[in-house]
C-alpha cells in the first residue's frame, strides 16, 4: 500500500493510504485508447510549440509496463519515493 502524507503551512495534516489495486485500476484507465487520445489532442492544441508525436504517448502509456512498475514497487516497501518541503511549510511525503 502507498501512503501519501500532506501537511500544510498553517499546521494541517493529512494522511491517504492508496491501495495497489487502485493503482493498478489507474493505470489501466491511462493504458487506455480514449485517454491516450485525448492526451494527443492536449498536448497538440497549442499550436505555438511543435508537434507531440501519438508514439510517444503508446511508448510512455505502455499497459504492460505500468503492471510491471506497480508489481515491482510492491516488493519494495517502506522506500520513500517523494519527500518535499515548500518554502511556504507545506510538506509532501509519499511512501511506500
Amino acid at each position: 500500500m502507498m501512503k501519501i502524507k500532506i501537511k500544510t503551512s498553517n499546521k494541517i495534516a493529512f494522511s491517504l493510504p492508496v491501495p495497489y489495486t487502485v493503482l493498478k485500476a489507474a493505470s489501466s484507465i491511462l493504458a487506455s485508447e480514449k485517454f491516450k487520445n485525448q492526451m494527443h489532442k492536449w498536448a497538440n492544441q497549442d499550436s505555438e510549440h511543435k508537434h507531440v508525436p501519438a508514439a510517444i504517448f503508446d511508448t510512455l502509456l505502455n499497459k504492460q509496463l505500468m503492471k510491471e512498475v506497480i508489481r515491482e514497487l510492491g516488493n519494495h516497501k517502506g522506500i520513500v519515493l517523494v519527500d518535499v518541503r515548500l518554502h511556504d511549510g507545506t510538506e509532501v511525503m509519499v511512501k511506500l
